[in-house]
Parts: structure tokens; sequence; C-alpha cells
């Protein structure tokens, strides 16, 4: 009797990884202390994007959203160049304010990135209002550490199979030729 094993690999897609910049206009509301932000139309990829975001290029649709029920909002979705379609969906609480250096209203947060091609990636945005009603936002892909591979099941059973027969073949080379029957 004949048996066959086979093992399929399971294929897995790289993670994102780089920063993409997009820029264009914003609304703040209220102007003082704001609580939310509109965009008026679509915002543009900055030219320095890097890692799997290099490429990536066009009109960029832009979510506008209240800083207090920001989380599943789909800030932004990049429909053209390499990787489209790029999404990041913020999935917490943001966090916004006034440098008090430069004086530009930052919104800060963190989410989940999604690339054509890509494993879907945890990943954190920084949006600042350059004043004037422009923005610029940067966003970042994050990558967590991971744990020591843990072989599946049916290779841990192709090992277990293959020293088992290294064993048994290891000892009937070592025992002396000849049947003897004892009584």
């Amino acid at each position: 009797m004949a048996a066959a094993l086979a093992v399929v690999p399971i294929a897995l897609a790289d993670p994102i990884t780089g920063t993409l910049g997009i820029a264009g206009i914003d609304v703040l509301t209220p102007t003082s202390n704001p609580t939310s932000i509109s965009f008026p139309q679509a915002g543009l990829v900055l030219p320095d994007s890097t890692g799997t975001f290099t490429g990536a290029s066009g009109p960029v649709t832009l979510t506008g959203f209240t800083f207090s029920d920001s989380n599943n909002v789909e800030l932004f979705d990049v429909t053209s160049g390499t990787g489209a379609p790029i999404t990041f969906t913020i999935d917490g609480p943001v966090i916004s304010g006034t440098n008090p250096i430069t004086g530009d209203f930052s919104i800060t947060g963190s989410g989940v990135l999604t690339e054509n091609g890509f494993t879907a990636t945890d990943g954190t945005f920084n949006l600042a209002n350059t004043g004037g009603g422009t923005f610029s936002i940067s966003v970042q892909a994050t990558t967590a550490s991971t744990g020591p591979v843990v072989p599946e099941p049916s290779s841990l059973v192709l090992l277990g199979s293959g020293l088992f027969a290294l064993a048994l073949f290891a000892f009937r080379r070592a025992r002396p030729s000849g049947l003897f029957l004892h009584s």
C-alpha cells in the first residue's frame, strides 16, 4: 500500500513599508478650536513617498471626520499609480492640537493601511494644517515584531515519519544477520 503526502505552502503577502505623503486643501470647523475637518477637493500624492508607496500617484479621495467620532473612517484612498488602491482607515481616537512652535494645527492617530498586493499593515498618520486652508498628511507603516515561527502539523508529521524511518533503517542494519528462534 502506498500513501502520498502533499504539502501545499500558503502564500502570504509582504507587509506594507515606508512613508506616504499627501497634500491638499482642508476646512477646519470651527476655525478656532476645531472639532472636525473636511476636504472640498481631492488631494495629491507627494513625490517623496518611500517603500512600497514608491510610484503611488494621482488624485487622492479624502473623507472628512469629526475628531470625537473618527473610528473606522477611511481617511484616504489613492486610486491610481503603483499599488493602487491604497487606503488608510482610522481605527481609534485621534489626538488634535496646535503646535506651540509653528502654530500649525495637527491631528495624529493610528489605523490600518491597505495596498494592492500587500498584507494589511498597521500604520500611523500625522495631518498638519499648514495655514491658509492647506494640509499635508504623512502616513507611516509600522510593523510589529513577529514571534518565533511555529511549524504547521503536517510538517511535524513529515519530520516524525522521516525520523522513524531513519531509526528503523539503523536498527535493521545494526542487528546481526540471520533469524534466531528462542523457545
